[in-house]
């Protein structure tokens, strides 16, 4: 490698996302680390393309698909030829593997799994990027899982073998979320003293298990309680009439996006995450990191790691409404001391993360 090495991360787009903060945030750590960061998206459109940190340079394959992008990204390895591609999710990473086949170019190919494979095939499209990668992963020079569940997935559903999967958590930006939490919420039941507030959010889809939140949350029978469900999605009007149909639309807030949800997490008095199954679970850091008492289901994968079994935060089994709404009862009365949950989050701090990414790339 050069003496100053060059890092391209190669996603979909900078929308509001897990993938995306996590690219976010790798793009800081490197370019704080003296490397020169390329970010490279099948298209150049989202609301966190404006934090992208200064010093790192967009590339925009300006196309409408990941696949279609295969071609745009096959020219950008041959013409700039960084030392490492870093890539993230399953389809991306498909083409990341075409792309640096054929461009036959001396960049490292290092492809990211966010999911369980095995349990986020859901559509006959999905099962078929499943089977592809399970035989073409192996072409790629390393592939990095970010929790344990997701490493033990891949290596029982493809043809990677012992060695080829490293282990490396998601990083997160602890003193960014920090310094944001503390900024003012316009809210009305963050700002009340007299509510007690449950708060989740992200995108509105069957994985995050929203409709399990909402039923849980009709059997939390103080008065005083009220939910709030950031973030929208597909199912977004779903979960409205579900929540009417349920007779408590006039303790649910749906405000769509929130530009700072970390002000909302440091105000709530517990943060839940539903979700049917995740990679990692990320959102449960950003929370603890504001000092929010959590609850999640024990999903594959990532949750059951980042609590440590329940030590920092109860876990329910997945569309259990009825233990989940008594989860959050019992955080309510009894909540997690917040000392003990940001102790536990710098555990998972950028520094850390990149420091294993550099190991990785000089291997």
């Amino acid at each position: 490698m050069s003496e100053r090495t060059s890092v391209a991360i190669y996603l979909t787009s900078m929308s509001v996302g897990g993938a995306e903060r996590v690219a976010l945030n790798l793009c800081k750590g490197f370019v704080n680390r003296g490397y020169d960061v390329d970010l490279v998206l099948v298209e150049a459109t989202g609301d966190l393309l404006f934090e992208v940190p200064d010093g790192v340079s967009i590339i925009n394959l300006e196309s409408s698909r990941v696949l279609t992008s295969l071609l745009p990204l096959r020219r950008y390895l041959s013409s700039r030829q960084p030392d490492v591609l870093y890539s993230m999710m399953t389809e991306p990473n498909l083409v990341a593997i075409a792309a640096h086949y054929s461009a036959k170019v001396d960049t490292r190919l290092i492809i990211s799994e966010h999911n369980t494979l095995s349990i986020s095939a859901e559509s006959i499209k999905d099962k078929l990027v499943m089977h592809i990668a399970a035989n073409i992963y192996p072409i790629a020079d390393h592939v990095v899982a970010v929790s344990e569940g997701v490493q033990r997935d891949l290596y029982a559903n493809t043809r990677l073998i012992s060695g080829m999967v490293s282990m490396i958590y998601n990083p997160i930006d602890v003193d960014t979320i920090r310094e944001q939490a503390v900024e003012p919420t316009e809210n009305k039941w963050l700002t009340d003293d007299s509510y007690q507030v449950v708060l989740s959010g992200g995108r509105h889809e069957t994985q995050k298990g929203f409709d399990t939140l909402l039923k849980a949350f009709a059997q939390v029978e103080q008065d005083n309680v009220r939910l709030i469900l950031f973030g929208k999605g597909p199912e977004t009007e779903s979960l409205k009439d579900c929540a009417a149909t349920l007779g408590i639309e006039d303790r649910v807030c749906f405000p769509g996006f929130v530009k700072n949800p970390y002000s909302y997490m440091a105000a709530a008095d517990v943060f839940v995450l539903s979700s049917e199954y995740e990679g990692f679970g990320i959102v449960l850091i950003e929370a603890m990191a504001c000092g929010c008492p959590v609850v999640s289901t024990d999903c594959e994968s990532g949750p059951a790691e980042i609590l440590e079994d329940g030590k920092y935060g109860p876990l329910v089994p997945v569309n259990d409404d009825a233990a989940l709404a008594g989860a959050i009862n019992k955080v309510l009365c009894d909540p997690t001391d917040p000392e003990a949950l940001q102790t536990r989050v710098d555990d998972f701090d950028i520094e850390t993360a990149i420091s294993q990414y550099e190991s990785l790339f000089m291997k």
